[in-house]
């Protein structure tokens, strides 16, 4: 469960940041519908900074930090490497 909210929170992060890339600024009108919209300008860094993250945490996920076998699966490769490496 944990796995898959840090892959969908880091495809978010590059998403928002690849959507910053594109954009100067933002629109933002309140949820009634009156009044005044307010303008969202980002950060130069915050682009940069939610797609590094997100591709740092999306990085993590896919480099094999753990798995279904490891977590207390019982499969032959487990079984294997019981022994030789520390289980996270």
């Amino acid at each position: 469960m944990w796995k898959t909210f840090f892959l969908a929170t880091g495809i978010f992060a590059c998403i928002v940041g690849a959507e910053l890339l594109l954009i100067d600024s933002a629109s933002v009108l309140p949820i009634n519908g009156s009044g005044e919209p307010r303008t969202f300008t980002a950060p130069d860094w915050a682009p940069w900074a939610l797609i590094s993250a997100g591709a740092m945490t999306l990085l993590h996920l896919c480099t094999g930090s753990g798995s279904a076998a490891g977590a207390g699966g019982s499969s032959a490769s487990s079984k294997a490497t019981a022994g030789k490496f520390p289980q996270y």
